[in-house]
C-alpha cells in the first residue's frame, strides 16, 4: 500500500510538472487528496470486480460409478462428523503450490507495476528537463525535476530488489514464477 501510494505521489508529481504555471508546487496532503479524489472517479462508486481464482473454485463430487464402495462408504461418513459448517475440504499440495504460486506472481505483478508508474514519472520529468521552450525557466523547478529522477531510480531499484526477495523466496520452496 505505501508504495501504491508513493508511486502515486511520484505520478502525479510528473502530471503536475506538465501543468505547472510558476505557482508553487503543491504540498503533500493536496496531491493525495487529489489522487483519492481521481481514484473514486475512475472507480465510479462501483464495488470492485472480485477474481475467482481456481482455488476458489470447489472439486466436483466423484460419481459412485467412479469409486470404489469402499471409498464412496468412507467419504460419506466422514461428511455428517464433520458438521455443516466446518465441511472443509483437504487441499492437495499440488493445490497448495498453485495458490502460493499465484501469490508469489501476484506480488511480483504489483512490483511491475509500481515500476511501470515510476518509469511513466521519470519519462515526463526527463521531458520536461529536456524541453527546449521551458529550459531558461525552469529555476527551482528544475531541481525538484532532477530529484524526481533519482527518487525513481532509487524506487525501482527497492522494487526490484523487492522481486528478487518474492523470486527466491519462491525459489527455495521449489516454486517457479514469472513476471509479467
Amino acid at each position: 500500500m505505501r508504495k501504491l501510494v508513493l508511486t502515486t505521489v511520484l505520478m502525479l508529481g510528473a502530471q503536475s510538472a506538465w501543468a505547472w504555471q510558476g505557482a508553487g508546487t503543491p504540498s503533500l496532503g493536496e496531491i493525495a487528496e487529489r489522487t483519492k479524489k481521481d481514484r473514486e472517479v475512475r472507480r465510479g462508486n462501483k464495488p470492485a470486480k472480485r477474481v475467482v481464482t481456481e482455488a476458489d473454485l470447489k472439486p466436483a463430487p466423484a460419481a459412485a460409478s467412479d469409486s470404489s464402495p469402499g471409498v464412496a462408504d468412507s467419504a460419506t461418513a466422514e461428511a455428517p462428523a464433520a458438521g455443516a459448517g466446518e465441511a472443509k475440504a483437504v487441499k492437495t499440495d499440488e493445490e497448495l503450490r498453485a495458490e502460493k504460486k499465484t501469490e508469489f506472481e501476484k506480488k511480483i505483478a504489483e512490483q511491475v507495476q509500481t515500476m511501470g508508474v515510476i518509469r511513466k514519472a521519470m519519462e515526463a520529468a526527463q521531458n520536461e528537463l529536456n524541453d527546449p521552450t521551458t529550459a531558461t525557466q525552469l529555476g527551482t523547478r528544475g531541481a525538484a525535476l532532477r530529484k524526481l529522477l533519482d527518487d525513481g531510480q532509487v524506487e525501482l531499484k527497492k522494487a526490484e530488489a523487492a522481486i528478487a526477495v518474492v523470486e527466491e523466496d519462491a525459489r527455495r520452496q521449489g516454486i517457479s514464477v514469472s513476471r509479467p
